[in-house]
């Protein structure tokens, strides 16, 4: 059976609620619905900091099943342009931070202190680094570093009408963002190969956040390379450490002595 036709008062609601929600000159009107949903304005643009805490999987089609990821995930950002991912494994700890202009990837041992690197990340990196801040942190308003944010049309994704939305970083990539015409809800975005979807919810201070989110990558073979972040806590505004986007100590890491092994029984 079809679906039932929208009441006139309805389409009147939508159509009054796309007019109203262009709060920003020249910007797409559904922005306005796409933060309305997420919650109100002031609430969004007083943030400054999130702390997501998770776990995440990640299964690649191109490795046997047993080198499939299972990890914990410590995320932040901050205003203006600040990120701190960590991911630990069983073995391995991987440390991405973002301060800026500046970028790096601390790898450690969780077993050796003593093994440890530190790679600095080229300008593309921090480009998309950047963009990638940005995109968490400004809720689709307000786009740095000379972008531009193009209204693409209506499209159809998983059966809901959409508004395309490019975020548009240059070098830092392009956010292609589908909303919901009737309500604002992200639908899906993509990013080169690579979709994402958002599914459950947490709420925080009035806020939406997503309670997972399912990454599908294109590998050059044609396979999908599929990551699940399931988040388990979200705060807002917390007081970060000083130190906590700055570069490890690699003299004092050298230095240190290897963990003791466990005992043997």
């Amino acid at each position: 059976m079809g679906s039932m036709p929208k009441s006139p008062f309805t389409a009147l609601a939508c159509a009054a609620a796309l007019l109203a929600a262009s709060t920003a000159a020249g910007e797409p009107a559904v922005i306005g619905m796409a933060r309305a949903f997420l919650g109100p304005d002031s609430t969004l643009d007083g943030i400054q900091t999130i702390h997501f805490v998770g776990m995440l999987d990640r299964v690649d089609p191109n490795q046997p099943k047993d080198a499939t990821v299972h990890a914990t995930l410590d995320l932040v950002f901050s205003k203006p342009l600040r990120q701190r991912l960590v991911i630990r494994t069983d073995k391995t700890t991987v440390t991405t931070v973002l301060d800026g202009y500046d970028a790096w990837d601390f790898m450690e041992s969780n077993t050796d202190p003593t093994r440890a690197q530190i790679k600095w990340l080229s300008a593309t990196d921090i480009k998309v680094l950047r963009a990638n801040t940005w995109e968490s942190l400004y809720f689709y308003r307000g786009l740095q570093d000379g972008g531009v944010v193009e209204d693409k049309g209506t499209t159809t994704i998983d059966s809901v009408a959409c508004e395309r939305v490019d975020f548009n970083h240059g070098s830092g990539g392009v956010y292609e963002r589908f909303f919901d015409r009737d309500t604002g809800r992200l639908v899906m975005t993509v990013r080169g190969p690579e979709s994402i979807r958002e599914s459950g919810e947490i709420r925080v201070d009035g806020l939406h956040f997503p309670k997972a989110i399912v990454s599908v990558t294109k590998t050059a073979s044609g396979k999908e390379l599929v990551s699940t972040v399931t988040f388990t806590r979200v705060t807002l505004n917390e007081p970060l450490d000083a130190g906590a986007f700055a570069a490890p100590d690699m003299t004092r890491l050298r230095k240190a002595p290897a963990a003791t092994p466990p005992p043997t029984h």
